[in-house]
């Protein structure tokens, strides 16, 4: 299986898939569902490419689904290649090797003969607005959900959410050799974001996810010109915990940012972060399925990051997210996943199938 496993997510990990460009992708694996006899459908996305669907009894019980686009190419500076157990490159983890192990599945299903209650779902823009799963929740109402992405092959319960702004901070411009008469904004920048750091909402946790916290994803300003820099740009992306009050923080973040009259600002996108009873059915199903095939208990979890399991939960589908890899590693050069880790959830991922 590792074998297959090796070929496949390195064949799908070539082909570009970055958000908004996922039409290559999704041909090629709806081109290999149909030439192994299965008959996938497609569901339209607006604004987007469209999701592949592949339905294995009329209303089914379980979907199972991760996402078929990646983050933009310009982090991979090093072609997807194997190293012993790993596999190495951008999207080989998030989120090819959950294709793989859907798409194996599929034919495993497929060749046996066997109609669990289930479908499977292959999603678009996941990394950008998340249209895709969006587009699912609307038409469709599954009763149960496993969302592939990377946890360790833990079963993550909880998941956080976010708000992202898009901020600017004004300066004045002079000469660089009478700096003490203009204003200069990245300096105001570095202090705006020092003093988001005393937010009373930072200081919250959660069991499953730790606290919360803001990164500060992009900080333009200057040009190394001999002159005060008068204008920066910022994005900041603020994590929300389950159990938050959404409106309460952006009042904390939006009052603090309206005390200085030299920073304008706009929300880019708004995540809402969700939890799941650990004594809900898929986790007791899908804890099945991973002790009969691993021997030992699945450990419960958090995801840090938002993921399609949020507009799923968002209309009463009960989800949970599971898969091979590690989050730290991806979006990043280093994006990294185990062979092992893959074969292992698509064999529980089968028996909970089969169970379905």
């Amino acid at each position: 299986m590792k074998e297959i496993f090796r070929e496949l997510i390195l064949t799908l990990a070539e082909i570009p898939s970055e958000s908004g460009q996922e039409t290559a992708v999704l041909d090629f694996i709806f081109r290999w569902l149909k030439e192994r006899g299965l008959s996938p459908e497609w569901q339209t996305v607006p604004g987007c490419a469209s999701n592949l669907l592949l339905f294995f009894s009329e209303k089914p019980r379980l979907l199972l689904t991760t996402h078929v686009d990646t983050v933009p190419l310009r982090l991979g500076l090093y072609p997807p290649r194997a190293q012993g157990d790993h596999l190495y490159g951008v999207g080989v983890c998030d989120a090819k090797a959950g294709i793989a192990i859907l798409m194996l599945l599929a034919e495993a299903l497929a060749r046996q003969g066997e109609a669990p209650s289930l479908a499977l779902a292959f999603l678009v823009d996941e990394e950008n607005e998340g249209r895709g799963s969006a587009a699912l929740a609307r038409e469709f109402r599954f009763p149960e959900a496993v969302v592939l992405e990377p946890t360790h092959l833990t079963i993550a319960v909880a998941e956080g959410g976010s708000i992202e702004y898009e901020v600017e901070v004004q300066g004045r411009a002079v000469h660089g050799s009478l700096a003490f008469r203009g204003v200069n904004a990245i300096e105001r920048a570095m202090d705006l974001v020092s003093g988001l750091k005393r937010l009373p909402f930072l200081y919250e946790e959660h069991p499953m996810l730790g606290p919360s916290g803001f990164n500060v994803e992009k900080f333009i300003g200057g040009d190394g010109e001999l002159r005060v820099p008068d204008r920066v740009e910022l994005e900041i992306e603020f994590r929300l915990l389950p159990g938050q009050d959404l409106e309460q923080i952006r009042r904390e973040i939006e009052s603090y940012f309206e005390r200085f009259p030299w920073v304008n600002y706009k929300v880019k996108d708004i995540s809402e972060a969700y939890s799941l009873d650990p004594e809900a059915a898929i986790v007791k199903r899908l804890g099945a399925a991973y002790r009969k095939v691993r021997g030992r208990g699945a450990v419960l979890s958090g995801m840090p990051s938002w993921t399609d399991a949020a507009h799923l939960a968002a209309v009463g589908i009960q989800a949970v997210v599971f898969g091979p890899g590690d989050i730290a590693f991806c979006h990043t050069p280093e994006e990294t996943v185990s062979l092992s880790e893959v074969e292992a959830a698509f064999l529980v991922l089968r028996e909970l199938a089969r169970s379905s």
